[in-house]
Protein backbone atom coordinates (compact mmCIF):
# COMPACT_ATOMS: atom_id res chain seq x y z
CA UNK A 1 0.00 0.00 0.00
CA UNK A 2 0.89 3.68 -1.34
CA UNK A 3 2.21 5.55 2.40
CA UNK A 4 0.29 8.32 0.90
CA UNK A 5 -2.61 6.62 1.45
CA UNK A 6 -2.40 5.27 4.55
CA UNK A 7 -1.12 8.57 5.61
CA UNK A 8 -4.20 9.90 4.55
CA UNK A 9 -6.51 7.22 6.31
CA UNK A 10 -4.46 8.05 9.17
CA UNK A 11 -5.38 12.53 8.66
CA UNK A 12 -8.92 10.73 8.06
CA UNK A 13 -9.35 8.97 11.30
CA UNK A 14 -6.86 10.46 13.82
CA UNK A 15 -9.06 11.37 16.27
CA UNK A 16 -11.08 8.69 17.98
CA UNK A 17 -12.80 8.33 20.87
CA UNK A 18 -12.95 4.69 21.57
CA UNK A 19 -12.46 2.28 24.88
CA UNK A 20 -10.72 -0.84 23.48
CA UNK A 21 -12.71 -4.08 24.36
CA UNK A 22 -10.75 -7.27 22.53
CA UNK A 23 -8.20 -7.96 19.91
CA UNK A 24 -9.20 -11.27 17.62
CA UNK A 25 -7.65 -13.11 14.59
CA UNK A 26 -8.67 -14.65 11.45
CA UNK A 27 -5.68 -16.08 9.69
CA UNK A 28 -3.93 -13.34 8.34
CA UNK A 29 -6.45 -11.02 9.50
CA UNK A 30 -7.03 -9.16 13.02
CA UNK A 31 -9.71 -6.87 14.70
CA UNK A 32 -9.99 -4.81 17.55
CA UNK A 33 -13.27 -4.58 18.88
CA UNK A 34 -14.37 -1.13 21.11
CA UNK A 35 -16.96 -1.12 23.64
CA UNK A 36 -20.56 0.14 22.95
CA UNK A 37 -19.54 0.39 19.41
CA UNK A 38 -20.45 -1.91 16.32
CA UNK A 39 -17.61 -0.72 14.46
CA UNK A 40 -14.62 -2.59 14.35
CA UNK A 41 -10.33 -1.85 13.07
CA UNK A 42 -9.60 -4.63 11.08
CA UNK A 43 -5.80 -4.74 9.97
CA UNK A 44 -4.93 -6.58 6.93
CA UNK A 45 -1.36 -8.66 7.60
CA UNK A 46 -1.49 -10.38 3.99
CA UNK A 47 1.51 -10.90 2.27
CA UNK A 48 0.11 -9.14 -1.11
CA UNK A 49 -0.91 -6.16 0.67
CA UNK A 50 -0.69 -4.55 4.05
CA UNK A 51 -3.36 -1.77 5.27
CA UNK A 52 -6.34 -1.35 7.79
CA UNK A 53 -9.73 0.10 7.78
CA UNK A 54 -12.61 0.67 10.37
CA UNK A 55 -15.19 -1.55 8.97
CA UNK A 56 -18.83 -3.11 10.26
CA UNK A 57 -18.51 -6.27 8.31
CA UNK A 58 -19.35 -9.27 10.16
CA UNK A 59 -18.62 -12.29 7.54
CA UNK A 60 -15.24 -13.32 8.94
CA UNK A 61 -15.44 -15.62 12.19
CA UNK A 62 -12.97 -13.76 13.87
CA UNK A 63 -11.77 -15.35 17.30
CA UNK A 64 -9.75 -14.25 20.72
CA UNK A 65 -6.40 -16.79 20.95
CA UNK A 66 -4.07 -17.25 23.35
CA UNK A 67 -1.62 -15.74 21.29
CA UNK A 68 -3.34 -12.53 21.85
CA UNK A 69 -4.07 -12.15 25.79
CA UNK A 70 -1.74 -10.31 26.69
CA UNK A 71 -2.32 -7.85 24.39
CA UNK A 72 -6.07 -7.87 25.29
CA UNK A 73 -4.88 -8.33 29.13
CA UNK A 74 -3.23 -4.67 29.25
CA UNK A 75 -5.21 -2.67 26.89
CA UNK A 76 -8.19 -4.02 28.31
CA UNK A 77 -10.53 -0.75 29.04
CA UNK A 78 -7.56 1.58 27.57
CA UNK A 79 -8.72 4.77 25.62
CA UNK A 80 -7.68 5.31 21.71
CA UNK A 81 -6.38 8.93 21.86
CA UNK A 82 -5.19 8.87 18.33
CA UNK A 83 -3.64 7.44 15.60
CA UNK A 84 -0.95 8.68 13.23
CA UNK A 85 2.18 7.43 11.01
CA UNK A 86 5.30 7.26 10.95
CA UNK A 87 7.72 9.49 8.99
CA UNK A 88 9.78 6.85 7.85
CA UNK A 89 7.90 3.71 6.93
CA UNK A 90 4.45 2.39 6.77
CA UNK A 91 4.11 1.97 10.26
CA UNK A 92 0.74 3.24 11.83
CA UNK A 93 0.42 3.72 15.49
CA UNK A 94 -2.49 3.81 17.85
CA UNK A 95 -1.92 5.51 21.04
CA UNK A 96 -3.75 4.12 24.11
CA UNK A 97 -3.68 5.32 27.66
CA UNK A 98 -5.42 3.82 30.78
CA UNK A 99 -5.75 5.14 34.62
CA UNK A 100 -4.45 1.71 36.46
CA UNK A 101 -5.71 1.21 40.45
CA UNK A 102 -3.43 3.21 41.89
CA UNK A 103 -5.07 6.56 39.69
CA UNK A 104 -1.58 6.65 37.62
CA UNK A 105 -2.19 6.68 33.92
CA UNK A 106 -0.55 4.45 31.69
CA UNK A 107 0.65 4.96 28.20
CA UNK A 108 0.87 1.87 25.42
CA UNK A 109 1.39 2.28 21.93
CA UNK A 110 -0.21 -0.56 19.41
CA UNK A 111 2.33 -0.41 16.64
CA UNK A 112 1.01 -1.96 13.07
CA UNK A 113 3.78 -2.54 10.69
CA UNK A 114 2.19 -2.72 7.64
CA UNK A 115 5.47 -3.76 5.67
CA UNK A 116 4.87 -6.56 2.73
CA UNK A 117 6.83 -9.86 4.29
CA UNK A 118 7.70 -8.19 7.14
CA UNK A 119 4.11 -6.90 8.77
CA UNK A 120 3.67 -7.25 12.40
CA UNK A 121 1.51 -5.99 15.66
CA UNK A 122 3.70 -4.71 18.46
CA UNK A 123 2.82 -3.77 21.69
CA UNK A 124 4.58 -1.34 23.14
CA UNK A 125 5.13 -0.03 26.99
CA UNK A 126 7.62 3.07 27.31
CA UNK A 127 9.45 1.93 24.31
CA UNK A 128 9.83 -1.77 25.50
CA UNK A 129 7.97 -4.56 23.94
CA UNK A 130 5.66 -6.16 25.92
CA UNK A 131 4.81 -9.04 22.88
CA UNK A 132 4.02 -8.62 18.72
CA UNK A 133 2.45 -11.51 16.60
CA UNK A 134 5.95 -12.04 15.08
CA UNK A 135 8.82 -12.48 17.44
CA UNK A 136 12.57 -12.25 15.87
CA UNK A 137 15.64 -12.84 17.41
CA UNK A 138 19.50 -11.98 16.30
CA UNK A 139 19.67 -15.16 14.94
CA UNK A 140 16.90 -14.71 13.00
CA UNK A 141 17.42 -11.26 11.78
CA UNK A 142 21.33 -9.97 12.99
CA UNK A 143 19.87 -6.11 12.56
CA UNK A 144 16.53 -6.36 14.47
CA UNK A 145 15.23 -8.27 17.52
CA UNK A 146 11.28 -8.41 18.06
CA UNK A 147 10.97 -9.81 21.82
CA UNK A 148 9.22 -9.15 24.94
CA UNK A 149 11.36 -7.16 27.39
CA UNK A 150 13.22 -5.93 24.45
CA UNK A 151 13.38 -2.03 23.46
CA UNK A 152 11.22 -1.35 19.81
CA UNK A 153 13.38 -0.22 17.00
CA UNK A 154 12.14 0.73 14.22
CA UNK A 155 12.75 -1.69 11.08
CA UNK A 156 15.76 -0.34 8.63
CA UNK A 157 14.10 1.18 5.75
CA UNK A 158 15.54 2.68 2.66
CA UNK A 159 11.87 2.92 1.72
CA UNK A 160 10.79 5.99 -0.75
CA UNK A 161 8.07 7.85 1.12
CA UNK A 162 6.02 9.80 -1.18
CA UNK A 163 3.88 12.23 0.13
CA UNK A 164 1.11 14.92 -1.22
CA UNK A 165 -2.51 15.71 -0.40
CA UNK A 166 -5.09 12.93 -1.90
CA UNK A 167 -7.12 13.76 -5.02
CA UNK A 168 -10.97 12.38 -4.75
CA UNK A 169 -11.97 10.29 -5.90
CA UNK A 170 -10.37 7.07 -5.40
CA UNK A 171 -10.99 4.14 -6.94
CA UNK A 172 -10.15 0.05 -6.57
CA UNK A 173 -8.24 -1.14 -9.64
CA UNK A 174 -8.52 -4.26 -11.51
CA UNK A 175 -5.50 -5.18 -9.90
CA UNK A 176 -6.37 -4.70 -6.26
CA UNK A 177 -4.73 -1.27 -6.35
CA UNK A 178 -6.17 2.36 -5.23
CA UNK A 179 -5.25 4.91 -7.72
CA UNK A 180 -6.74 8.37 -8.11
CA UNK A 181 -8.98 8.61 -10.76
CA UNK A 182 -10.70 11.68 -13.25
CA UNK A 183 -13.82 10.23 -13.43
CA UNK A 184 -15.81 12.90 -10.54
CA UNK A 185 -18.84 10.93 -11.28
CA UNK A 186 -17.49 7.21 -10.06
CA UNK A 187 -15.05 6.30 -6.92
CA UNK A 188 -14.28 7.32 -3.21
CA UNK A 189 -14.62 10.17 -1.35
CA UNK A 190 -12.62 8.75 1.71
CA UNK A 191 -9.92 6.43 1.93
CA UNK A 192 -11.34 4.27 4.60
CA UNK A 193 -14.24 3.41 2.25
CA UNK A 194 -11.92 2.78 -0.37
CA UNK A 195 -9.66 0.33 1.85
CA UNK A 196 -12.68 -1.58 2.86
CA UNK A 197 -13.44 -2.26 -0.95
CA UNK A 198 -9.80 -3.33 -1.50
CA UNK A 199 -10.23 -5.91 0.61
CA UNK A 200 -13.82 -7.35 0.91
CA UNK A 201 -14.07 -6.73 -2.92
CA UNK A 202 -10.84 -7.52 -4.07
CA UNK A 203 -8.19 -9.33 -1.67
CA UNK A 204 -10.62 -11.50 0.12
CA UNK A 205 -12.91 -12.71 -2.75
CA UNK A 206 -9.49 -13.13 -4.79
CA UNK A 207 -8.16 -15.25 -1.55
CA UNK A 208 -12.09 -17.44 -1.83
CA UNK A 209 -11.87 -17.94 -5.44
CA UNK A 210 -8.71 -19.41 -4.89
CA UNK A 211 -9.53 -21.46 -1.97
CA UNK A 212 -12.79 -22.56 -3.84
CA UNK A 213 -10.71 -23.97 -7.20
CA UNK A 214 -8.34 -25.67 -4.75
CA UNK A 215 -10.73 -27.52 -3.26
CA UNK A 216 -12.85 -28.30 -6.27
CA UNK A 217 -9.72 -29.24 -8.19
CA UNK A 218 -8.82 -31.79 -4.59
CA UNK A 219 -12.33 -33.16 -4.87
CA UNK A 220 -12.04 -34.00 -8.85
CA UNK A 221 -9.02 -35.45 -8.59
CA UNK A 222 -11.04 -37.96 -6.28
CA UNK A 223 -13.23 -38.33 -8.66
CA UNK A 224 -11.55 -39.14 -11.57
CA UNK A 225 -9.37 -41.54 -9.73
CA UNK A 226 -12.77 -43.11 -8.35
CA UNK A 227 -13.97 -43.35 -12.31
CA UNK A 228 -11.04 -45.02 -13.30
CA UNK A 229 -11.47 -47.82 -10.07
CA UNK A 230 -15.33 -48.44 -11.82
CA UNK A 231 -13.91 -48.69 -15.31
CA UNK A 232 -11.37 -51.31 -13.78
CA UNK A 233 -14.06 -53.11 -11.62
CA UNK A 234 -16.25 -53.51 -14.85
CA UNK A 235 -13.64 -54.87 -16.45
CA UNK A 236 -13.00 -57.44 -13.59
CA UNK A 237 -17.09 -57.68 -13.87
CA UNK A 238 -16.60 -58.61 -17.52
CA UNK A 239 -14.29 -61.72 -16.31
CA UNK A 240 -16.21 -62.29 -13.67
CA UNK A 241 -19.61 -62.58 -15.77
CA UNK A 242 -17.57 -66.29 -17.11
CA UNK A 243 -18.15 -68.17 -14.57
CA UNK A 244 -20.40 -70.60 -16.12
CA UNK A 245 -17.43 -71.17 -18.71
CA UNK A 246 -15.11 -72.40 -15.61
CA UNK A 247 -18.11 -73.95 -14.06
CA UNK A 248 -18.89 -76.01 -17.40
CA UNK A 249 -15.16 -76.51 -18.13
CA UNK A 250 -14.41 -77.63 -14.48
CA UNK A 251 -17.98 -80.00 -14.74
CA UNK A 252 -16.61 -81.55 -17.90
CA UNK A 253 -12.63 -82.11 -16.73
CA UNK A 254 -14.45 -84.06 -13.77
CA UNK A 255 -16.31 -86.10 -15.60
CA UNK A 256 -13.66 -87.04 -17.84
CA UNK A 257 -11.00 -86.95 -15.03
CA UNK A 258 -9.33 -90.27 -16.17
CA UNK A 259 -8.28 -89.13 -19.35
CA UNK A 260 -6.19 -85.98 -18.10
CA UNK A 261 -2.68 -87.07 -18.68
CA UNK A 262 0.18 -85.06 -17.19
CA UNK A 263 2.22 -83.17 -19.78
CA UNK A 264 -1.01 -82.37 -21.84
CA UNK A 265 -1.89 -78.61 -23.14
CA UNK A 266 -5.02 -79.34 -24.70
CA UNK A 267 -7.68 -81.68 -24.27
CA UNK A 268 -10.78 -82.13 -26.52
CA UNK A 269 -14.12 -83.19 -24.99
CA UNK A 270 -17.81 -83.66 -25.93
CA UNK A 271 -19.91 -80.32 -24.45
CA UNK A 272 -22.39 -81.96 -22.44
CA UNK A 273 -24.07 -78.67 -21.46
CA UNK A 274 -25.04 -78.10 -25.48
CA UNK A 275 -27.55 -79.66 -28.10
CA UNK A 276 -25.90 -82.41 -29.93
CA UNK A 277 -22.62 -82.43 -27.93
CA UNK A 278 -19.87 -80.52 -29.60
CA UNK A 279 -16.77 -81.00 -28.99
CA UNK A 280 -14.63 -78.46 -27.02
CA UNK A 281 -11.21 -77.37 -26.44
CA UNK A 282 -9.96 -77.00 -22.96
CA UNK A 283 -6.32 -75.51 -21.72
CA UNK A 284 -4.20 -77.39 -19.74
CA UNK A 285 -1.37 -76.49 -17.57
CA UNK A 286 1.33 -79.22 -18.55
CA UNK A 287 3.51 -78.78 -15.75
CA UNK A 288 0.15 -79.45 -13.29
CA UNK A 289 -0.70 -82.92 -12.69
CA UNK A 290 -5.04 -83.66 -13.41
CA UNK A 291 -5.84 -82.64 -10.27
CA UNK A 292 -4.38 -79.11 -9.72
CA UNK A 293 -5.67 -78.74 -13.32
CA UNK A 294 -9.13 -79.54 -12.35
CA UNK A 295 -9.02 -77.62 -8.76
CA UNK A 296 -7.61 -74.30 -11.22
CA UNK A 297 -11.30 -74.46 -12.79
CA UNK A 298 -12.99 -75.21 -9.60
CA UNK A 299 -10.94 -72.03 -8.04
CA UNK A 300 -11.56 -70.16 -11.01
CA UNK A 301 -15.32 -70.93 -10.74
CA UNK A 302 -15.80 -70.04 -7.20
CA UNK A 303 -13.60 -66.87 -7.98
CA UNK A 304 -15.98 -65.38 -10.70
CA UNK A 305 -19.25 -66.46 -8.79
CA UNK A 306 -18.39 -64.58 -5.46
CA UNK A 307 -16.62 -61.84 -7.37
CA UNK A 308 -19.30 -61.28 -9.62
CA UNK A 309 -21.34 -60.00 -6.26
CA UNK A 310 -18.51 -58.41 -4.47
CA UNK A 311 -17.72 -56.36 -7.55
CA UNK A 312 -21.04 -55.45 -8.04
CA UNK A 313 -21.72 -53.76 -4.59
CA UNK A 314 -18.05 -52.29 -5.20
CA UNK A 315 -19.20 -50.87 -8.21
CA UNK A 316 -22.49 -49.26 -6.41
CA UNK A 317 -20.15 -48.02 -3.14
CA UNK A 318 -18.01 -46.34 -5.39
CA UNK A 319 -20.63 -44.19 -7.39
CA UNK A 320 -22.42 -43.58 -4.25
CA UNK A 321 -19.35 -41.89 -3.39
CA UNK A 322 -18.93 -40.14 -6.29
CA UNK A 323 -22.06 -38.63 -6.37
CA UNK A 324 -21.15 -37.83 -2.44
CA UNK A 325 -18.20 -35.69 -3.85
CA UNK A 326 -20.58 -34.51 -6.58
CA UNK A 327 -22.59 -32.81 -3.85
CA UNK A 328 -19.67 -31.74 -1.80
CA UNK A 329 -18.56 -29.48 -4.82
CA UNK A 330 -22.16 -28.19 -5.31
CA UNK A 331 -21.79 -27.18 -1.70
CA UNK A 332 -18.45 -25.43 -2.02
CA UNK A 333 -19.66 -23.37 -4.42
CA UNK A 334 -22.47 -22.41 -2.38
CA UNK A 335 -20.16 -21.53 0.18
CA UNK A 336 -19.89 -17.81 0.89
CA UNK A 337 -16.11 -18.23 1.83
CA UNK A 338 -13.98 -21.07 2.81
CA UNK A 339 -12.27 -21.30 6.50
CA UNK A 340 -9.29 -22.81 5.89
CA UNK A 341 -8.16 -24.09 9.79
CA UNK A 342 -8.81 -27.41 10.16
CA UNK A 343 -10.47 -27.61 13.26
CA UNK A 344 -13.17 -25.04 12.28
CA UNK A 345 -13.61 -26.96 8.92
CA UNK A 346 -14.40 -29.99 11.45
CA UNK A 347 -16.28 -28.13 14.03
CA UNK A 348 -18.08 -26.37 10.28
CA UNK A 349 -18.17 -29.24 8.75
CA UNK A 350 -21.66 -30.77 8.25
CA UNK A 351 -23.48 -33.71 6.85
CA UNK A 352 -24.43 -33.30 3.23
CA UNK A 353 -28.51 -32.22 2.53
CA UNK A 354 -30.63 -34.48 0.99
CA UNK A 355 -32.73 -33.55 -1.48
CA UNK A 356 -32.29 -31.12 -4.43
CA UNK A 357 -31.70 -27.51 -4.53
CA UNK A 358 -34.63 -25.71 -3.72
CA UNK A 359 -36.13 -22.15 -4.51
CA UNK A 360 -39.79 -21.43 -3.84
CA UNK A 361 -41.37 -18.43 -6.03
CA UNK A 362 -45.42 -18.70 -4.83
CA UNK A 363 -47.95 -21.14 -5.70
CA UNK A 364 -47.65 -21.19 -9.64
CA UNK A 365 -43.38 -21.81 -10.10
CA UNK A 366 -40.71 -23.51 -7.96
CA UNK A 367 -37.15 -23.62 -9.35
CA UNK A 368 -34.78 -27.39 -8.57
CA UNK A 369 -31.31 -27.43 -9.21
CA UNK A 370 -29.77 -31.02 -9.28
CA UNK A 371 -26.53 -31.34 -7.75
CA UNK A 372 -25.34 -34.19 -9.46
CA UNK A 373 -25.83 -35.93 -11.90
CA UNK A 374 -27.59 -38.88 -10.70
CA UNK A 375 -30.42 -35.76 -9.66
CA UNK A 376 -29.91 -34.20 -13.11
CA UNK A 377 -31.78 -37.51 -14.60
CA UNK A 378 -34.12 -38.04 -11.72
CA UNK A 379 -35.36 -34.21 -11.58
CA UNK A 380 -35.46 -34.34 -15.50
CA UNK A 381 -36.83 -37.72 -16.35
CA UNK A 382 -38.73 -38.87 -12.82
CA UNK A 383 -39.88 -35.53 -11.09
CA UNK A 384 -40.72 -33.02 -13.30
CA UNK A 385 -44.05 -32.72 -15.50
CA UNK A 386 -44.78 -31.73 -19.11
CA UNK A 387 -45.18 -28.39 -18.51
CA UNK A 388 -42.62 -27.46 -16.23
CA UNK A 389 -39.53 -25.49 -17.97
CA UNK A 390 -36.04 -27.48 -18.03
CA UNK A 391 -33.33 -25.13 -19.18
CA UNK A 392 -29.32 -26.41 -19.90
CA UNK A 393 -26.10 -24.74 -20.66
CA UNK A 394 -26.03 -25.27 -24.34
CA UNK A 395 -22.34 -25.91 -25.02
CA UNK A 396 -20.56 -26.36 -21.75
CA UNK A 397 -21.50 -29.26 -19.02
CA UNK A 398 -23.65 -28.32 -16.23
CA UNK A 399 -26.49 -28.74 -14.31
CA UNK A 400 -30.20 -29.15 -15.09
CA UNK A 401 -32.88 -26.63 -13.65
CA UNK A 402 -36.39 -27.70 -13.87
CA UNK A 403 -38.99 -24.36 -13.58
CA UNK A 404 -41.99 -26.54 -11.74
CA UNK A 405 -44.75 -24.89 -13.29
CA UNK A 406 -47.16 -25.63 -10.82
CA UNK A 407 -50.67 -24.27 -12.53
CA UNK A 408 -49.78 -24.71 -16.44
CA UNK A 409 -49.27 -20.87 -16.89
CA UNK A 410 -47.16 -19.21 -19.76
CA UNK A 411 -43.77 -18.49 -18.84
CA UNK A 412 -43.00 -14.97 -17.14
CA UNK A 413 -40.15 -13.24 -19.18
CA UNK A 414 -38.44 -12.05 -15.63
CA UNK A 415 -38.70 -15.62 -14.67
CA UNK A 416 -36.88 -17.57 -17.37
CA UNK A 417 -34.43 -14.79 -17.35
CA UNK A 418 -33.36 -16.16 -14.05
CA UNK A 419 -33.46 -19.69 -14.83
CA UNK A 420 -30.98 -19.24 -17.30
CA UNK A 421 -28.92 -17.12 -15.78
CA UNK A 422 -28.80 -20.03 -12.69
CA UNK A 423 -28.01 -22.19 -15.59
CA UNK A 424 -25.20 -20.74 -16.23
CA UNK A 425 -24.08 -20.06 -13.13
CA UNK A 426 -23.81 -23.74 -12.40
CA UNK A 427 -22.69 -25.22 -15.24
CA UNK A 428 -18.34 -25.15 -16.47
CA UNK A 429 -19.03 -21.21 -17.79
CA UNK A 430 -19.85 -19.80 -14.04
CA UNK A 431 -17.00 -17.43 -14.73
CA UNK A 432 -17.84 -16.19 -18.55
CA UNK A 433 -20.01 -13.70 -19.67
CA UNK A 434 -22.94 -13.84 -22.10
CA UNK A 435 -23.08 -17.77 -21.94
CA UNK A 436 -25.95 -19.37 -24.42
CA UNK A 437 -28.41 -21.52 -22.43
CA UNK A 438 -31.08 -23.45 -23.90
CA UNK A 439 -34.14 -24.16 -22.50
CA UNK A 440 -37.61 -25.94 -23.64
CA UNK A 441 -40.40 -28.25 -21.89
CA UNK A 442 -39.96 -31.39 -20.05
CA UNK A 443 -42.08 -32.93 -23.10
CA UNK A 444 -39.70 -32.31 -25.51
CA UNK A 445 -36.98 -33.61 -23.71
CA UNK A 446 -35.56 -37.14 -23.81
CA UNK A 447 -33.64 -39.97 -22.45
CA UNK A 448 -32.07 -42.10 -25.05
CA UNK A 449 -32.13 -45.89 -24.30
CA UNK A 450 -28.91 -47.13 -22.27
CA UNK A 451 -27.67 -43.26 -22.48
CA UNK A 452 -25.62 -42.11 -19.75
CA UNK A 453 -26.67 -40.98 -16.13
CA UNK A 454 -27.92 -37.50 -16.59
CA UNK A 455 -27.65 -37.54 -20.45
CA UNK A 456 -30.75 -35.87 -22.45
CA UNK A 457 -31.92 -35.37 -25.97
CA UNK A 458 -34.42 -32.48 -26.40
CA UNK A 459 -36.01 -30.44 -29.07
CA UNK A 460 -38.21 -27.65 -29.88
CA UNK A 461 -35.59 -25.11 -27.66
CA UNK A 462 -34.75 -21.82 -27.08
CA UNK A 463 -31.73 -19.80 -26.45
CA UNK A 464 -30.81 -17.13 -24.34
CA UNK A 465 -27.33 -15.66 -24.06
CA UNK A 466 -26.94 -14.52 -20.20
CA UNK A 467 -24.16 -13.39 -17.92
CA UNK A 468 -24.46 -16.05 -14.61
CA UNK A 469 -25.76 -15.79 -11.23
CA UNK A 470 -25.64 -17.51 -7.95
CA UNK A 471 -28.25 -18.79 -5.87
CA UNK A 472 -28.20 -16.26 -3.16
CA UNK A 473 -28.98 -13.38 -6.08
CA UNK A 474 -31.10 -15.27 -7.48
CA UNK A 475 -33.15 -15.36 -4.51
CA UNK A 476 -32.75 -11.97 -4.13
CA UNK A 477 -33.81 -10.93 -7.56
CA UNK A 478 -37.04 -13.44 -7.05
CA UNK A 479 -38.01 -11.21 -3.74
CA UNK A 480 -38.24 -8.30 -6.43
CA UNK A 481 -40.44 -10.37 -9.05
CA UNK A 482 -43.66 -9.34 -10.20
CA UNK A 483 -44.89 -12.29 -11.92
CA UNK A 484 -47.72 -11.55 -14.08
Amino acid sequence: MQYRFLAEWTKENSEQDLIFHLLERFEDQYIIRFRKQRKVLQINLSSSDCFCFFTENKLLPFKDTKELSNFNDHLKNAKLNTIYISEQDRIILLDFSIIDIYNQRISYKLVLELIPRYQNIILLKDKIIIDCIKKISYAENRHRQLLPGVEYIPPPSDYEIQTGEVEYPVTVTSKLKIEETNNKTSGFSNMNTALEELYYNGLFKKRNDQLHRQKIAVISKTIKQKQRKIEKLRKELGNASKEEKWKRSAELLKVNFDKIKSGMEIIKLQNYYEEGFPEIEIKLDKAKHPKQNLEFYFKKYRKARDGKIKIAEQIDKTNNEIELLEKEIFDIEEVEFILTDEKQQKKKKSKVQSGYKKLIIDENWEIYIGRTSKENDQLTTRFAKPHDWWFHTRIFRGTHIILRNLNKKELPENLKYICCRLAAYYSKAKKSSNVPVDYTQIRYVRKPHGAAVGYVTYKNQKTLYVDPIDFREAAKNIKKLRLK
